[in-house]
């Protein structure tokens, strides 16, 4: 399984059990969220209503999560701006990659992984122009060049806590391969992306020396407990193994952790050396509505348009002033959180990009051997 199809799988397991927080919490509507937003709208007065009668594709990844976004900020952008914005998807790297071919791609704005961003590039990407998107907004290492942050999640340690009394289970990624003082079995994804990092900070690598990875020092220390690990390939499935007791403790996202422990799941997470990962925004090369995209990209990074994200889809927002917006509830659960952010490392997308598909062949043949 690829990345692009890990993520639509990610995204298909969440939708079931989020759709459900979703109508308790309620989708705003379009005339609410216009209501809501109007006195923090990036547009000012003279400005508004300056897109009048302009289409643009706003592409995701489908479900819930695209529903979200679009009561976020595209049905706040098209109100304030009198453009319509078309929702499509699901993203799909390939097809994105034949659009920009060709000249003239369907899709505007879309919603990418980190890995896809640094290998697309300038070849398939608008550079983001910054005098319309406020960088001053986002924390810095999410508005790069050609792609500005849209959310943040992490994996973290977790632990039964029938295996482990709370407090009292592993809290770093050493303490997961230490199988005398931690027994049981162990769960970890099934992929290698973020699954070396893990190793090595496991192994006692810096997490500001982390890369470039030491692969051959990763596979070494997998090999010492591979007997006791159980892969997941869903996140449903992580879920599912640790609430079982089938798992001891092992490699959790943060945000199916939150939706276990909200549903009574025996579990409990911890945040040192947690592991970020970030989706972006970006703006197709050859697109006709640059303007209009970069616009739009600003207008999702607004806190109001974060902090509406976030309430619906427990994902963490890229913009530390959407903070005072999110509801209490959420905050210890979210990856971006000062002081969750401040115990953990963003996985390097930029060194991921051009050797994912060299690693995921080493990977695959570590696992049967």
């Amino acid at each position: 399984m690829n990345a692009q199809e890990e993520r639509q799988a990610f995204l298909r397991a969440v939708d079931q059990d989020t759709r459900l927080a979703l109508s308790r919490r309620g989708l705003l509507s379009v005339a609410a969220a216009g209501a809501l937003t109007a006195g923090l709208a990036p547009l000012s007065f003279a400005q508004a209503k300056r897109f009048e009668g302009r289409k643009l594709v706003h592409t995701s990844w489908g479900g819930v999560y695209q529903e979200s976004q679009k009561a976020a900020y595209c049905e706040p952008f098209a109100l304030e701006t009198g453009s319509r914005i078309i929702q499509d998807g699901p993203m799909n790297e390939a097809k994105l990659r034949t659009m920009v071919g060709g000249g003239s791609p369907d899709w505007d704005v879309c919603d990418v992984t980190d890995t896809f961003l640094f290998a697309g590039g300038s070849a398939l990407f608008e550079k983001v122009d910054y005098k319309t998107v406020q960088r001053n907004l986002l924390v810095p290492e999410y508005a790069q060049e050609y792609g500005v942050g849209n959310n943040v999640w992490s994996y973290n340690v977790c632990y039964n806590t029938k295996s482990f009394a709370p407090g009292s289970g592993p809290k770093t990624w050493a303490d997961i391969f230490d199988v005398k003082r931690f027994p049981g079995k162990r769960m970890f994804r099934n992929r290698v992306y973020s699954t070396l990092e893990i190793a090595l900070l496991a192994d006692g690598v810096e997490p500001s020396k982390l890369y470039p990875l030491d692969v051959e020092r990763a596979f070494r220390k997998l090999d010492t407990i591979r007997n006791d690990i159980t892969w997941w390939n869903t996140p449903s499935q992580s879920q599912q193994l640790i609430s079982d007791g089938a798992v001891t403790c092992g490699v959790i996202q943060n945000g199916r952790a939150f939706d276990a422990s909200r549903k009574g799941a025996p579990l409990a997470i911890e945040w040192a050396q947690n592991l970020r990962s970030v989706d972006y925004l970006v703006v197709l090369k050859g697109s006709k509505n640059v303007d209009v995209a970069m616009h739009l990209i600003n207008r999702s990074i607004q806190a109001d348009a974060q902090a509406r994200f976030v309430n619906a889809t427990a994902y963490a927002p890229v913009t530390p002033e959407a903070f005072t917006k999110v509801e209490n509830s959420l905050l210890p659960w979210l990856a971006s959180q000062k002081d969750n952010a401040a115990r953990g490392v963003t996985i390097d997308g930029k060194w991921w990009s051009d050797k994912l598909e060299s690693m995921n062949d080493r990977w695959n043949k570590w696992r049967v051997a």
